[in-house]
């Protein structure tokens, strides 16, 4: 049992090199890879599709034109009667009969119906009910 302790000082060595001098180095450049592939996998599954939404929003508001059938995030349905892309303002007719208008923001554009298929989805339904 004597010499039970002997091998206590070789359990605790470090690596030579003087007081820690490059003890630092090594587990910084091991360590660096696996950051950088979380920051990929980051900007692959949340930016990239984020900036891609995006893109498509932008493009949605700025082809708003006269007499678009839109629903807003309020979950307004109406007619655009007009566009001021200046002053980021849009007049939306709500219901025909009383003439009712509201002015929205553009941002509140959540859709835009396309009349040409409204228009075709109508015609088949009335030629279905035909025969």
């Amino acid at each position: 049992m004597p010499g039970m302790f002997d091998s206590l000082p070789i359990l605790f060595a470090q690596n030579g090199g003087g007081a820690g001098a490059g003890a630092a180095g090594p587990t910084l450049l091991n360590f660096l890879p696996y950051v950088a592939i979380i920051g990929l996998w980051f900007y692959l599954l949340v930016l990239r599709p984020q900036q891609k939404t995006e893109r498509e929003r932008k493009a949605l508001l700025d082809s708003v034109k006269k007499n678009d059938r839109v629903m807003t995030t309020g979950g307004m349905y109406g007619t655009v009667v007009s566009v001021d892309p200046d002053a980021d303002k849009v007049v939306i007719r709500i219901d025909d009969d009383k003439g009712i208008r509201a002015t929205f923001s553009k941002g509140a554009i959540v859709r835009i119906f396309d009349v040409s298929e409204s228009k075709d989805k109508l015609n088949k339904e009335k030629a279905a009910e035909a025969k």
